[in-house]
């Protein structure tokens, strides 16, 4: 069998190369060239030119044809093969039951922790507060701080409990110290930290229904993780409503949305909904006494008010000298 093509090119060579790479000979196949056409130069660079053509064959060997298997008519029926049972096979498992979340550990009065503690009244020394009590308290897990102040405990706290929570982290840098286990450090005075758990719930909770009325987002002030949980937690209880924290290190805080993205004709970023239902007002009417009588331009009164003309007065008779 032969084979052959024919290739193009500016040259002769080029012609030939691309009908040795169509074929997929070499140089060192046995092959015939046939120069079918030379190339020729375009007149003036712009008219008439053709390119080269070259034809390359190559005898194969034929085929061989493909035996086909004979297939053997025994008149013998098929015997059916019995099911094998697996008896490797084995039983589904049973899920496993939930595990119950362990009870917390409860906590118990300690003085492990007096260098924490005598850093903590330096500090609220320092604050202005004179006599300040600590008591502490600790499991495997945490170490609580109770500080008994008084009723002047304000300052401690600060805006948003800013104060506390700075002295709550020092206070654990310090009670961690040159320790193996970590352990959660906690302060409270006067209860301040049951009364913003409460406050922050109520808040997510109120929050997180008005951001499903409304349709649109809602972005809360600045946390720290301790609140943000607090409010990630309560918003998990209102139906239709998620949130998501943005922001980082002290900027950090949660936005509520609406768990479908918003309903039409609300905006996420906090535009108004209800823009274009605004009630139209009325029109000015003004207020007439009943005792007064309108007044209409029918009745002589112009625009402007009761116009008099006078009537001119005679002019002076004429005198002549000597009369």
């Amino acid at each position: 069998m032969i084979k052959e093509a024919i290739g193009t090119g500016n040259t002769v060579d080029e012609a030939k190369a691309a009908a040795m790479l169509e074929l997929g000979v070499s140089d060192f196949d046995d092959f015939k060239t046939e120069v079918l056409q030379t190339p020729s130069k375009k007149i003036l660079g712009l008219f008439g030119g053709s390119p080269a053509r070259v034809k390359v064959s190559i005898e194969l060997p034929d085929p061989k044809p493909e035996k086909k298997p004979v297939a053997k008519n025994n008149n013998k029926k098929p015997e059916k093969k019995a099911p094998v049972k697996n008896e490797n096979k084995k039983a589904p498992k049973a899920p496993a039951p939930e595990k119950a979340k362990e009870p917390e550990l409860p906590l118990e009065e300690t003085n492990l922790y007096k260098d924490t503690a005598d850093y903590i009244k330096s500090v609220v020394l320092a604050l202005g507060i004179p006599e300040c009590e600590i008591k502490e308290r600790s499991n495997s897990e945490e170490i609580a701080f109770e500080l008994l102040c008084g009723d002047d405990y304000g300052i401690i706290i600060g805006k948003r409990g800013e104060t506390l929570d700075a002295i709550q982290y020092l206070a654990r840098m310090i009670a961690n110290k040159g320790n193996s286990s970590y352990k959660r450090v906690s302060i409270n005075v006067g209860n301040y930290r049951a009364k913003r758990e409460e406050t922050l719930k109520s808040l997510a909770k109120k929050t997180a229904a008005r951001a499903v009325r409304q349709g649109r987002s809602i972005s809360l002030e600045p946390m720290n993780p301790y609140e943000r949980r607090i409010i990630h937690t309560a918003v998990q209880e209102v139906e239709g409503a998620t949130s998501h924290s943005v922001g980082s290190d002290l900027d950090r805080r949660v936005v509520i949305t609406p768990a479908d993205g918003g309903r039409n004709g609300g905006r996420r970023n906090g535009g108004y909904r209800d823009r274009g239902r605004r009630e139209k007002k009325e029109a000015y009417k003004p207020e007439i006494s009943p005792d007064r009588a309108p007044k209409s331009d029918i009745d002589g009164s112009s625009l402007y008010g009761k116009i008099e003309i006078r009537s001119a007065a005679p002019a002076p008779a004429e005198t002549t000298d000597g009369e």
